[in-house]
C-alpha cells in the first residue's frame, strides 16, 4: 500500500501545536512511534507534547530520559489539548482506546490524524495514514522519514528500534519482511545497541511481575486448542503488582504446545474486564475482539467489556472459539 506522505508533511508545515498520543496501556510500538515523531517535530521548531491516557511502564523508561512522556490528568492537560492545532495518534486501532483524550479532541473539533497498521472501521479521524500490511506503526514513521530524506538522530533511531522489535517479536513473527531488516540496518548505523533495547523491554521483569505470572499460571485453563488465563484485582494486590505488569502473559499462554489461541481476562474493577487475544495463525481472533467493541490484528487483538461476571465471560469466549473450530473442521472436510 502506497501512502502519500506529502499530506502529513503539509499538515506538519501548516500547524504549530501538536498533541501526540497512543492507545491505553501503550506498548513499544505506540511509544516508540510517538517519541520518534516528538523529536522530529521539536527539531522542526514545533510545540508538541506526548500525553498518554495510561501510565508509562517502567520497562520503557529508557525512552523517556528527557521526561517527554506525560500521563493524562484532566487538570493538567484538558486545556492544552483543547487548544492544540492537530493531534497525531499512533497505533490506535480504535479511537475508543484513547479514553478521555478522544472526548476532548471531539468536543473541540481538533483535527485528528491516525498513523497506524491496525484495521479499523471507525470514522473518528479526519485523516488516516494506514497500512494494515505494515509490520509496525514505527515502520510507517520510518517510511515517512525516508520519504522526506530526514536524517534522524540517535534518540529517534532508538525509539524506532523499540517499535520495530515490539511488533515483529524481535524479528520472529511472519510480519517480518526484508525491509524490516533494512530499517534495522539504518537504525543500527546510528549507534543503537540491539541488546540494550531488548534487555530494557524483555529482560527487566520485577519480582511482583514474576509472582503475578506464577499466580496467573495457576489460573490456566485449556480446552482443546484454546487456553485462557485470568488476572483478578486480588491477584494483583497479593503480588503487589500493577496492571502494567501483565504485558506478555498472553503470549506465554499461547506458547504452550498444542495451544492455537490464548486469551487473557484482566479484571479492571467489579464486572469490568480487559481482554487480550493471541493466535498462532490457524484461527483469526480480531472478530471476537470486535464483538466486544475492540479490535486489532487478525492474530493479536484486544477489547474491554463490562457488566458481566468473569466466569460467564470466559465461558462465552470459549464458546465462540469452539464455533470457530467447528467451522474450521467443516471447511477441512
Amino acid at each position: 500500500m502506497t501512502i502519500k506522505w506529502n499530506k502529513l508533511l503539509d499538515l506538519i508545515n501548516d500547524n504549530d501545536k501538536f498533541l501526540l498520543s497512543t492507545h491505553i496501556n501503550p506498548d513499544g510500538d505506540g511509544l516508540g512511534s510517538e517519541v520518534a515523531v516528538y523529536y522530529y517535530l521539536k527539531a522542526m521548531g514545533k510545540d508538541c507534547r506526548i500525553i498518554n491516557i495510561s501510565k508509562l511502564s517502567d520497562k520503557y523508561l529508557f525512552l523517556n530520559n528527557d521526561n517527554i512522556i506525560e500521563t493524562y490528568s484532566r487538570d493538567s492537560h484538558e486545556n492544552w489539548i483543547s487548544n492544540c492545532d492537530c493531534a497525531l495518534i499512533f497505533d490506535i486501532g480504535s479511537f475508543s482506546r484513547l479514553g478521555e483524550i478522544s472526548t476532548i479532541l471531539k468536543d473541540n473539533s481538533i483535527y485528528s490524524v491516525s498513523i497506524d497498521h491496525h484495521p479499523s472501521t471507525d470514522n473518528f479521524f479526519n485523516h488516516r495514514f494506514l497500512d494494515i500490511n505494515a509490520p509496525a506503526t514505527g515502520y510507517l514513521v520510518w517510511k515517512f522519514f525516508k520519504s522526506i530524506n530526514y536524517d534522524f538522530s540517535f534518540k529517534i533511531a532508538e525509539a524506532l528500534y523499540a517499535a520495530l522489535i515490539n511488533d515483529t517479536g524481535s524479528f520472529r513473527y511472519n510480519c517480518t519482511t526484508p525491509e524490516c531488516h533494512t530499517m534495522a540496518k539504518e537504525i543500527l548505523e546510528k549507534g543503537v545497541k540491539p541488546y540494550d533495547v531488548f534487555a530494557n523491554i524483555y529482560e527487566s521483569r520485577t519480582l511482583p511481575q514474576v509472582k503475578l505470572l506464577s499466580a496467573v499460571i495457576s489460573s490456566l485453563k485449556i480446552v482443546d486448542e484454546f487456553a485462557s488465563i485470568k488476572i483478578t484485582q486480588k491477584m494483583l494486590a497479593d503480588c503487589n503488582a500493577e496492571l502494567e505488569d501483565v504485558d506478555g502473559f498472553t503470549d506465554f499462554a499461547r506458547s504452550i504446545k498444542g495451544v492455537e489461541v490464548a486469551f487473557m481476562v484482566t479484571e479492571i474493577n467489579k464486572r469490568k474486564f480487559r481482554l487480550n487475544f493471541r493466535s498462532r495463525g490457524k484461527y483469526i481472533i480480531n472478530d471476537i475482539a470486535q464483538f466486544y467493541n475492540g479490535g486489532g490484528h487478525k492474530l493479536a487483538a484486544g477489547a474491554s467489556v463490562d457488566n458481566i461476571a468473569l466466569e460467564d465471560l470466559e465461558k462465552e469466549i470459549f464458546n465462540m472459539l469452539n464455533k470457530k473450530k467447528d467451522s474450521h473442521g467443516n471447511k477441512s472436510r
